[in-house]
């Protein structure tokens, strides 16, 4: 006669297998790459060879020697594209601005322009962010940096960054400017033909071991492993769906290539995403899980409660003040 435990560790199996059945196109399309095996070297906790490393990001820190430079011991604040409700988004100064603030991960988002060079915007035209418009694919940097980033950047009605001198900026000038920080890529423009070049940036800069590149693109996902396996990068969606059933059957011996988790705290049901359990299974797979945006300070003190270890906010200079709190 079986016992519920053991009726529930029979279950285990039977929900990834049918997560994994349902995910069949997908695996066939190699977007599922090492899962259900162990990760790649890059993924995993670094061997013998190479000495663990610590992150230390700031003094007060307590790094933790984990193989994964997003997990430090304590809540990162990232400043959701250089603090966005602050200043002009993805803009120099915005980083500079919001790294004096105390972010400590430069968020950028990405995209290419016709020349092939990579810059610093979230939306694929000009129009919303800047004094330009029409479409940055079909533009070269140069025609690109003729605009006024900070034109359109509005606060209590005024235009306080107009005529500053402001450009978007190149993805290398940003790296080169932060040489040492954390650094997520957020990569707007899902043509798999950025894998390349991102790549190309982040292995010439020997920015390996301090950039993460997200992307909601599956195809994109496969084509960065195939070409740059190496590179910490966000997992496809039959990833994530595996994770989910793996950890609701709660299967410790899941593995996964996916490093960063990037949740929203509250899901569209209104029910939290990120909770003690949740942060528990993801920790046991040394995936570093940096919540997805929180600007209300109540938000970020239970988070910061239950350990996450890192928060994207558009208010930056809110949560430096709920950190200073909690220390």
């Amino acid at each position: 006669m079986s016992t519920p435990a053991s009726r529930k560790r029979e279950a285990r199996p039977q929900v990834i297998a049918a997560a994994t059945c349902a995910l069949t196109a997908l695996c066939t399309l190699g977007a599922i790459g090492a899962i259900g095996a162990p990760p790649t070297r890059a993924a995993s906790a670094p061997t013998s060879s190479t000495p663990a490393r610590t992150n230390t990001v700031r003094a007060d820190s307590k790094p933790v020697p984990t193989g994964n430079p997003f997990r430090t011991g304590r809540t990162l604040l990232i400043a959701h594209a250089g603090g966005d409700a602050l200043f002009p988004e993805n803009t120099l100064l915005a980083f500079e601005r919001s790294t004096a603030l105390g972010s400590e991960v430069i968020d950028i988002d990405v995209q290419m322009t016709a020349d092939n060079v990579l810059i610093a915007l979230h939306d694929r035209t000009l129009d919303r962010t800047t004094n330009g418009t029409g479409s940055v694919h079909t533009m070269t940097l140069p025609q690109i940096q003729r605009f006024d980033a900070g034109y359109r950047f509005s606060s209590q009605k005024k235009f306080p960054f107009r005529g500053k001198g402001l450009t978007i900026p190149t993805v290398e000038a940003l790296l080169k400017r932060f040489p040492t920080m954390l650094v997520t890529l957020d990569l707007k423009d899902q043509r798999t033909s950025l894998a390349r070049p991102v790549c190309e940036l982040v292995t010439r800069l020997r920015r390996i071991d301090t950039v993460y590149v997200g992307s909601d693109s599956n195809a994109q996902v496969v084509e960065f492993r195939r070409l740059c396996p190496q590179l910490r990068t966000s997992g496809t969606s039959a990833e994530r769906t595996l994770m989910r059933a793996a950890r609701d059957a709660g299967d410790t011996t899941f593995k996964t290539r996916q490093l960063v988790s990037q949740p929203r705290f509250i899901g569209t049901d209104g029910r939290p995403r990120v909770t003690a359990e949740s942060l528990a299974f993801s920790h046991a797979l040394n995936i570093a899980v940096l919540t997805w945006i929180v600007d209300n300070p109540d938000d970020m003190r239970a988070l910061i409660k239950l350990g996450v270890d890192g928060i994207y906010t558009r208010r930056p200079d809110v949560l430096a003040k709920v950190l200073a709190e909690s220390r």
